[in-house]
């Protein structure tokens, strides 16, 4: 599980949370966001989560919005209505659809309205990542065996998926063999990182920047 740093609320936002419409019950809604602010949000997620999903920490591809990746809910919005326009309750995540147009098998699109106050991870980085641990078959399973949580959040989000296994797989393989450093995974000149760059600086020892 990847996980953000989340840093300040944009501006932006903060502001719209303060307008009014000019009627006394005017309240705001995530799907009253105008677009051009959810542009806002989504850019400042993007550096937050160092342009990786919060789940899976594949590398997100923003050209399709709802398709290629989705803003996610992380409690779902139609239980905690509270947290609707929450910041701290928005993240990026892959999917909603694979590469054949079915729905996403994996990460947000896959837990869709689930949550359970008692087994839930928040993704927060490096938190949430060091309560997982990457084997070299690919498989991911939890730091300890008593954390019912993390079995949770792997099941829930598809992260023991053939294809992200076959993923991590390949770069534990090549981790294991000294032929891969935490430099490859990192661009210090967009501050944006490569696929299962978490589980590389894992590996090495070291946080992402």
């Amino acid at each position: 599980m990847k996980g953000s740093r989340k840093t300040e609320v944009p501006s932006e936002f903060m502001n719209w949370l303060g307008l009014s419409d000019g009627t006394e019950n005017w309240k705001p809604t995530y799907e009253g966001m105008p677009g051009a602010l959810k542009d806002v949000i989504r850019a400042a997620m993007f550096k937050e989560q160092r342009g990786l999903c919060v789940y899976c920490g594949r590398k997100l591809n923003l050209s399709r919005p709802g398709r290629s990746y989705h803003i996610e809910h992380f409690r779902p919005q139609h239980v905690y209505t509270k947290q609707d326009v929450d910041y701290s309750n928005l993240f990026l995540s892959c999917g909603q659809e694979d590469e054949k147009g079915l729905p996403a098998p994996t990460c947000g699109t896959v837990k869709a309205g689930w949550f359970d106050e008692d087994k839930h991870i928040y993704p927060e980085y490096p938190n949430c990542t060091s309560r997982f641990r990457f084997l070299l078959n690919g498989n991911i399973v939890a730091a300890r065996k008593s954390d019912i949580a993390a079995e949770e959040m792997i099941a829930r989000l598809g992260l023991d998926h053939p294809e992200l296994k076959k993923d991590r797989e390949d770069i534990l393989f090549d981790i294991d063999a000294g032929s891969v450093t935490t430099d490859e995974y990192w661009d210090g000149a967009t501050k944006t990182a490569e696929s299962y760059a978490h589980m590389v600086f894992q590996y090495a020892g070291r946080e992402m920047p």
